[in-house]
C-alpha cells in the first residue's frame, strides 16, 4: 500500500487557531503518522506544501497533485477543527470523506477511544478539494477542536504521537497498544460525577480529570452527585451556604440543594475500606 499524507494548510495560509494552532499541531501529527506507517512497512509520501505556496488553492493543488502523480492508494490529510471563538468543554473528533468506507470509520473510532467525543465519519460531496480531486480514496482527519478546552487538554495529554498511532491503527486495522492501562487511567474511569448549576440544571456526566461546573459565567454550583465503581466505599459531604456541613453521602447520592438558590461551597471526599 502506498499512502500519501498531508499536513493541512501551511504557515503562509494558516489553518484554525484557538488554544492551539492547527498548522503547528497538524505538522506534529503528520510527521508522527508518517513515522509509524514506515515502521509498519508502509510506503509513504509527504504531500505537505512548502510555505512558498501562499494561496489556499495552490496549497491544496500541491498536495493533491503530488499524491495523484505518485499513484497513491490512499490520501490522508491531517487537520484540527474549529466552530466557535471559544468553547468550555469537549467537541470531539471526526473524519470527512466523499463517500463512506470502513477505514474512515475506524480512524474516527480509534481516536475516540483515547477519550474524545466521537463525531463519526461524515460524507461531504459539496466539493472539498482534497476529496473531490484525488484519484484514490481520501480521508480528512479532524483530530479535535482547537478552541474546546477539554479537547485541547486531552490532546496535550495523549500528544500528537497518541493521535498518530490511533490514525495508523484505523488505517491498518491493527492494535499498536496505543492506550496503556495505567493506574491513573483506571481511576479516571472508575469515578463519575455530575454537577447541578444555577440556571442550567444537571450537566452531562463527567469522569476523572474532566471539569464539572462553569468558569467565567458567575453561576453557582448547587449540587453534586458522585459515583465510584472501584474498591471500597466512597463517602463525601458538602458545605452549603447558610446551612453548613451536610451528613455523609455515599456513591450515587446527591450532596447540595436544588431550587433553593444556595451555593455548594465546599466538599470533602474520602474512601473507606479500599485496601
Amino acid at each position: 500500500m502506498k499512502i500519501a499524507v498531508r499536513g493541512g494548510h501551511n504557515f503562509s495560509v494558516r489553518g484554525a487557531s484557538g488554544l492551539i494552532d492547527e498548522t503547528t499541531e497538524d505538522r506534529k501529527v503528520k510527521d508522527s503518522v508518517i513515522s509509524v506507517l514506515k515502521s509498519n512497512g508502509i510506503e509513504v509520501l509527504d504531500c505537505t506544501s512548502p510555505d512558498s505556496y501562499n494561496t489556499v488553492s495552490s496549497d491544496l493543488v500541491y498536495g493533491v497533485d503530488k499524491a495523484n502523480n505518485w499513484s497513491a492508494d490512499l490520501f490522508i490529510s491531517i487537520h484540527f477543527n474549529n466552530a466557535y471563538d471559544s468553547y468550555n468543554g469537549k467537541l470531539g473528533t471526526e473524519t470527512i470523506v466523499y463517500s463512506g468506507f470502513d477505514m474512515a470509520k475506524r480512524i474516527a473510532n480509534k481516536i475516540a477511544e483515547l477519550g474524545f467525543v466521537n463525531r463519526g465519519m461524515k460524507e461531504d460531496t459539496r466539493g472539498l478539494y482534497e476529496l473531490k480531486h484525488t484519484n484514490m480514496k481520501a480521508v480528512i482527519v479532524e483530530c479535535c477542536f482547537v478552541e474546546a478546552t477539554e479537547d485541547v487538554a486531552l490532546y496535550k495529554k495523549v500528544g500528537p504521537e497518541g493521535i498518530a498511532k490511533a490514525i495508523v491503527e484505523g488505517i491498518l486495522n491493527i492494535n499498536l497498544n496505543n492506550k496503556v492501562d495505567t493506574p491513573e487511567q483506571n481511576y479516571n474511569n472508575l469515578i463519575e460525577y455530575q454537577a447541578h448549576i444555577q440556571n442550567i440544571g444537571w450537566q452531562d456526566r463527567k469522569h476523572g480529570g474532566e471539569t464539572a461546573g462553569t468558569t467565567g459565567q458567575s453561576k453557582r454550583l448547587e449540587a453534586l452527585t458522585i459515583k465510584w465503581k472501584g474498591k471500597g466505599k466512597l463517602c463525601f459531604a458538602g458545605h452549603i451556604q447558610n446551612l453548613g456541613w451536610t451528613s455523609t453521602r455515599t456513591s450515587g447520592e446527591v450532596v447540595g440543594t436544588i431550587g433553593e438558590s444556595l451555593r455548594l461551597e465546599a466538599i470533602k471526599i474520602w474512601l473507606e475500606g479500599s485496601d
